[in-house]
């Protein structure tokens, strides 16, 4: 049996980049410890034998935590990957829910070493973890700045 409710309190998150819009589309919820990030298993998110493809369940990870890095630090920029190590424990059917949330382990002023786990139906489907690298501020165009800051205000206020 598949969850095929969107948990309360969630809500699209505009992440300006093509091949998200092609995996996506992501859903966020800002919590006071971080920002969870979750998608609902679509027939073309899955492989042959109805399950989520892999590569998906990765993209959500490397997603949970290069936003969540961007949570952490105030910056609604790209925080590229550095490193990303997963490991598969469950397959996940088509039409269930699925989120993460990052865990900053260590913050560093050019990096942020995170972990999460993807969960469906509260148990978890994949473990991962990851370093993300720091924007430099000052490489950041100034009105994107602008916006950032702006966008991280809106999502600090639904908590």
């Amino acid at each position: 049996m598949t969850d095929q409710r969107i948990p309360e309190g969630f809500f699209p998150i505009a992440i300006p980049d093509q091949f998200v819009d092609l995996v996506g589309p992501y859903l966020c919820k800002p919590e006071t410890d971080g920002l969870r990030l979750g998608l609902m298993l679509e027939a073309r998110h899955g492989n042959v034998m109805g399950v989520a493809h892999g590569g998906n369940l990765v993209t959500l990870a490397d997603m949970v935590m290069g936003v969540g890095s961007g949570y952490a630090t105030g910056l609604f920029w790209p925080h590229p990957t550095i490193t990303l190590n997963c490991d598969f424990v469950r397959g996940v059917r088509i039409g269930t829910w699925i989120e993460g949330k990052a865990r900053i382990t260590r913050r560093t002023q050019n990096f942020c070493f995170c972990s999460c786990d993807i969960l469906a139906s509260g148990e978890v489907a994949l473990a991962a973890s990851g370093v993300f690298k720091v924007p430099e501020l000052d490489r950041v165009p100034e009105a994107q700045r602008r916006q950032s800051a702006d966008f991280m205000a809106r999502l600090k206020a639904r908590i």
